[in-house]
C-alpha cells in the first residue's frame, strides 16, 4: 500500500460513522486523527475510533482459523487453512439441513458493522432457515417498530435544524454517540440557543448543563412519557391544527392517559411534579423541539408502550416531520433491503420464525437471542443444532448468561468468526479470525434508517490469515450449493450495493458520505404510511396483530426487604458492549468493572471507593469494584456491563462469570410484542468485602 494520509470513517465495531484521518507508512498505520473536513462528524471523535492502530495490531489478535482439538472450552486448538476452515462449516451446516431440515440451523450477529448482517440474512434466506439472532429486540427496534405502526417512519431527531428545545430521553451522545446522532451534532444544536431537558437516573455532564434534568427511577420510562402526555393534553398544550387533520385516536389517546396525573407519576418515578409539568410544558411550547432517545428505554418488558408514548408526544405537538423537530429521512439510491436479503426467496419465513411461536410482532427479521438458546435447551417449537455467530459475544451480552453457556455447550456445532478468542469463541467448534476496518472495502450505515451511508475504504492489508466477514459468508455460500446466488468477490457485493446510486465503490469514497434526499412535511402530499395515512394515535396494526391498541403504563412494585437497591447499567464509553478490553489505551482509562453506588447508599452499607463489593439479584451474583458518586440517588445502583478479561489467558473463558452483568438477569417476564425481558431496574442488593 502507498505511503500517505487516507480518508474513511470509523467502525467502532458497530455502525460507525465519524470521519478520521489515517498517515500509513511502509504498509502499516502510523496515525490516526480525526477528519475536520468531513461532512458529517466535522471533527467529532472518541477515543474507540482513535485506537484503530492498537486494534489492528493487537498481540491477543486471531489470525488464523482454528478447529477444537480438545473437550469443547478447554482452550485446546488445532491451526487450520481456509480450505478446511470452509469445508468444515460447509459440511456441518449441510449435514445438519439434511438430517434435520433448515429449522435446526441458525446464525447470530450483534450491531451491524455494514452489509455483514444482511448478507448473513441472505444466506439464511436462501437456506430457507428462519432464524437469524440479533440484538435488536433491545437495541433499536422497539423505538423502530413502534413508530413504524405509528406514523409509518422512524422519526430522527434533526438537531441540524432550528430546533428551540433537545429533549433528551435515556440518551448521552456525548458519550455513546448513537448511530445517526453524534454529541457534535448536539452541541451544535445547543450553542445555536435550544432548550435541554434530560429524563436519565445518571448525572451526566449534559444533565448538569440541562435546563430541567428529570432523575428519573430506572424503569419507569412509560410512566413518565404517560405524564408528559397527560400534562400536554389536559392543558391543551398540543398542536390542534395538526391532530386534527393528521392523527387518528386522539380522544381514545386522551382517555388513556388522563389516569397519569403529575402526582401518580411523580410518586413511581421518583420525579418532582413541578419538574414533570415543567418538562412537558417547555418541551411541548418550544417549537419546533426534538425527542432523542437512547436505547436504555428499550431495556424492560415496557418497552414498547415506552417507545409508543414517546412518538405520541412527538406527534401530539406537531414536531413529525418539522424542520427541527423529528424527521424522515431518506435514504441515497441504493439496492433495496429485501432484494439484499433475498426476502421474496423465503416467503413462508414468518410463519417459520421462533418469533411467530412466541407471538410477537411479525415484521422482525431478526430473532432474540434468548429464544434461540430456549430452543437449544429444550428442543422447542424444534432443535437447533448448528449456530454460526459473528460480530457479537453472546455469553457476555444475552440475558441469563448461566442458560447461554449450557446452550452453546449442548450444540452439534458452533463457529465463530471474531477477532480475538472471547469467552463465545471459546466454547467452538471452528474459530474463524476476521479482517478488521481499513483492512478490506466496506459501506457503513447500509440498512439503517438515518439517511445515508459511509465510505471505508481498505487502508492496508490484513494479516495473512484474516479475511472480512463478507468474503467469509459469500464464500461459504458458494460451498452451500448456491453459487449463481452470491458474488464473485465483496467488491462485487459493494458495486452492486451502489449500482442505484450512478456511483462506482471508488466514485464513493471520493465523495465520502452519501447522503439522501432532505424532505420535510411530506404527509402533506403523500399522507403518513400506515392504514389510515394518518398518524395512528390508536394502532389499527396492533389492534389487528393482537396487541393494545393504546399504550399503557405500570406503576413501579416497592422494592423487597431482601433486595433493597434498584439495579440499572451503563455502557463504559471507551468500549462498545463486551468489545476493546483487549486494548491497553482504552483500558488504562476504565480498568476494572465499577459499580456505581450513591454515597447514601455507600455510608448505609460501610462501603469505601475502590472496594471490591458483591452485587447480587434473585439471579446470581457478580463482584465490581465500587464508585461512590454524588451523581446518583439512593436506592438506584449502576453497574458495568459487557466486562470479561482477555488478559486472562490461562483460563480459557477468560473469567466470563466474575464481572458479567448478565450473570445476574433473566429471562422470564418479557415485551409481549418486542419480546423484551428485564435487563434494567432489577431488585439487587450489594455485600461489602
Amino acid at each position: 500500500m502507498a505511503q500517505g494520509w487516507f480518508r474513511t470513517h470509523c467502525a467502532r465495531f458497530d455502525h460507525g460513522g465519524c470521519g478520521l484521518k489515517v498517515f500509513t507508512k511502509n504498509g502499516r498505520i502510523d496515525k490516526v486523527v480525526p477528519d475536520p473536513d468531513d461532512p458529517f462528524s466535522h471533527g467529532w471523535h472518541c477515543r474507540k475510533g482513535l485506537s484503530a492502530k492498537e486494534r489492528l495490531e493487537n498481540p491477543l489478535r486471531l489470525t488464523q482459523p482454528l478447529r477444537r482439538n480438545g473437550p469443547r472450552g478447554s482452550g485446546l486448538w488445532e491451526p487450520i487453512s481456509w480450505n478446511e476452515a470452509l469445508d468444515q462449516l460447509a459440511q456441518a451446516f449441510s449435514k445438519a439441513l439434511h438430517a434435520r431440515g433448515p429449522e435446526s440451523l441458525a446464525f447470530a450477529q450483534g450491531a451491524p458493522k455494514g452489509p455483514e448482517f444482511f448478507l448473513l440474512l441472505r444466506l439464511a434466506n436462501l437456506l430457507r432457515c428462519p432464524n437469524v439472532a440479533g440484538s435488536q429486540h433491545v437495541c433499536h427496534m422497539p423505538r423502530e417498530q413502534m413508530a413504524l405502526v405509528t406514523c409509518g417512519f422512524f422519526p430522527v431527531a434533526d438537531l441540524h435544524g432550528p430546533s428551540r428545545c433537545v429533549l433528551l430521553w435515556g440518551s448521552n451522545p456525548t458519550a455513546t454517540n448513537e448511530e445517526g446522532v453524534l454529541g457534535g451534532h448536539l452541541h451544535a444544536c445547543l450553542k445555536e440557543g435550544a432548550r435541554l431537558v434530560v429524563v436519565d437516573p445518571l448525572k451526566t455532564g449534559l444533565a448538569e448543563k440541562a435546563d430541567l434534568w428529570l432523575q428519573i427511577r430506572p424503569g419507569t420510562d412509560d410512566l413518565l412519557a404517560m405524564g408528559f402526555l397527560h400534562v400536554i393534553l389536559e392543558e391543551g398544550l398540543y398542536d390542534h391544527g395538526f391532530v386534527e387533520q393528521w392523527t387518528v385516536g386522539f380522544d381514545d389517546l386522551r382517555q388513556a392517559v388522563r389516569p397519569y396525573t403529575p402526582d401518580r407519576v411523580a410518586a413511581g418515578c421518583w420525579v418532582d411534579k413541578e419538574k414533570i409539568t415543567a418538562a412537558a410544558r417547555l418541551y411541548a411550547q418550544s417549537r419546533p423541539a426534538c425527542l432523542q432517545w437512547g436505547n436504555a428505554v428499550e431495556h424492560t418488558p415496557n418497552s414498547a408502550d415506552t417507545c409508543r408514548a414517546l412518538v405520541h408526544l412527538m406527534a401530539v405537538t406537531g414536531n413529525l416531520e418539522e424542520p427541527g423537530g423529528n424527521v424522515r429521512t431518506e435514504m441515497p439510491r441504493l439496492m433495496a433491503l429485501k432484494d439484499m436479503i433475498a426476502l421474496d426467496d423465503f416467503p413462508d419465513r414468518p410463519k417459520k420464525l421462533l418469533n411467530h411461536h412466541h407471538g410477537i410482532l411479525p415484521r422482525l427479521i431478526s430473532v432474540p437471542g434468548w429464544m434461540v438458546v430456549e430452543s437449544i435447551l429444550h428442543q422447542a417449537p424444534y432443535p437447533i443444532r448448528c449456530l454460526y455467530v459473528q460480530g457479537t459475544n453472546p455469553m457476555l451480552s444475552y440475558s441469563e448468561a448461566p442458560s447461554v453457556k449450557r446452550a452453546l455447550e449442548s450444540l452439534d456445532f458452533l463457529a465463530v468468526a471474531d477477532q480475538v478468542m472471547t469467552p463465545t469463541a471459546a466454547l467452538a467448534d471452528l474459530v474463524l479470525p476476521i479482517a478488521l476496518p481499513m483492512e478490506y472495502d466496506d459501506i457503513g450505515h447500509y440498512g439503517l434508517p438515518h439517511g445515508f451511508v459511509t465510505a471505508r475504504p481498505k487502508i492496508v492489508d490484513p494479516p495473512e490469515g484474516c479475511r472480512s466477514d463478507l468474503w467469509i459468508l459469500n464464500e461459504w455460500g458458494k460451498r452451500m450449493g448456491l453459487a449463481e446466488r452470491f458474488w464473485d468477490g465483496p467488491q462485487d457485493i459493494l458495486e452492486a450495493i451502489l449500482a442505484p446510486s450512478g456511483f462506482t465503490y471508488r466514485e464513493f469514497c471520493e465523495k465520502g458520505v452519501l447522503f439522501g434526499p432532505k424532505r420535510f412535511r411530506t404527509y402533506r402530499d403523500k399522507g403518513f404510511k400506515t392504514p389510515s395515512g394518518k398518524v395512528e394515535l390508536r394502532s389499527s396494526l396492533l389492534e389487528k396483530w393482537g396487541f393494545r391498541a393504546l399504550p399503557v403504563a405500570e406503576d413501579p412494585l416497592a422494592l423487597p426487604s431482601d433486595f433493597p437497591l434498584l439495579l440499572t447499567s451503563r455502557k463504559p464509553k471507551d468500549f462498545f458492549h463486551s468489545a476493546y478490553r483487549h486494548l491497553d489505551s482504552l483500558r488504562k482509562n476504565h480498568p476494572e468493572p465499577r459499580v456505581w453506588v450513591s454515597r447514601e447508599t455507600a455510608t448505609q452499607l460501610g462501603i469505601r471507593e475502590g472496594q471490591d463489593v458483591a452485587v447480587e439479584t434473585a439471579h446470581g451474583r457478580i463482584r465490581q469494584r465500587a464508585h461512590v458518586t454524588e451523581a446518583l440517588r439512593h436506592p438506584v445502583v449502576l453497574a458495568d456491563y459487557g466486562w470479561w478479561f482477555p488478559e486472562k489467558t490461562e483460563d480459557p473463558l477468560r473469567g466470563w462469570d466474575t464481572a458479567n452483568l448478565n450473570m445476574i438477569t433473566a429471562v422470564g417476564r418479557t415485551d409481549p410484542v418486542m419480546a423484551t425481558p428485564q435487563v434494567r431496574a432489577i431488585p439487587c442488593r450489594i455485600v461489602p468485602g
